[in-house]
């Protein structure tokens, strides 16, 4: 995506603007315009007549259908934030770290998507079906683009399962993982490594949530992120922030 132009107008929504992103670490920067998902970061978020609502969150460039280039957020929750209606068992399986493939309808047409729970925030990560080209991906891969996948193979990579292939003397899993640039993970390992990293909870080997944080002075430095007993502060926050305009505007209409 680095040849590609920075969707500027998409970050300052956010309060990402260029000297922000020019001055983030160039390891985070990269890694965001590469397509990656980010680590937690806190941003200030603009509501309006130059104020910000401070708000921890993810952040990642992927293409939709079109090719046209998004930037997706996620922020973090207490607890998970069902914002896409998966039922009982759709939530019983990505709460065990699987990726799901579920239609969905928009502006009357039917989409497919896979869906991912990100346990750091909390939030459901989606992408449409069409975006992930998973045999061209492995074509990519030299180490594997020799490997030729059977019927039942395509069709559990098509469905958001993984698969684990015999690559030489070594095993190789892969398989569809939204927090990667192309929708798309090649592992090293077996399918217990894959089920291992997948179950990482970033809170479990961070303790504190470490990750960025955008200061006063528009300056990223590396610190806890959030405490965790004030997940919920924020979202609240934000909710009173765009109360507070809504009851500001009617006054003004009142004058």
């Amino acid at each position: 995506m680095k040849t590609e132009p920075v969707p500027f107008d998409k970050f300052a929504k956010i309060g990402i603007y260029p000297k922000d992103l020019m001055r983030m670490p160039k390891d985070l920067r990269d890694a965001i315009l590469s397509g990656e998902l980010s680590p937690l970061m806190r941003v200030n978020v603009p509501v309006g007549d130059n104020s910000a609502v401070s708000i921890p969150m993810k952040i990642q460039l992927a293409h939709d259908k079109d090719g046209r280039l998004q930037l997706l957020t996620y922020q973090i929750h207490r607890e998970l934030d069902n914002n896409l209606k998966l039922n009982d068992t759709e939530l019983e399986r990505v709460r065990k770290g699987d990726v799901i493939q579920k239609e969905f309808q928009e502006d009357g047409k039917r989409k497919m998507r896979y869906v991912q729970l990100d346990k750091d925030t909390n939030a459901l990560m989606y992408r449409d079906v069409a975006t992930v080209n998973f045999e061209e991906k492995l074509q990519e891969v030299d180490k594997i683009k020799d490997i030729g996948l059977g019927i039942g193979q395509k069709e559990a990579l098509a469905s958001g399962k993984p698969v684990e292939l015999e690559v030489g003397d070594q095993k190789v899993t892969v398989g569809i993982d939204l927090r990667e640039p192309v929708g798309f993970k090649v592992m090293q390992g077996d399918m217990e490594e894959w089920k291992r990293q997948q179950a990482i909870r970033y809170d479990d080997a961070n303790e504190g949530y470490m990750g960025y944080v955008q200061t006063d002075e528009n300056r990223w430095e590396y610190k806890q992120v959030v405490d965790r007993l004030r997940h919920e502060e924020s979202v609240q926050l934000t909710e009173r922030e765009k109360t507070d305009k809504k009851e500001d505007k009617k006054r003004g209409l009142s004058l």
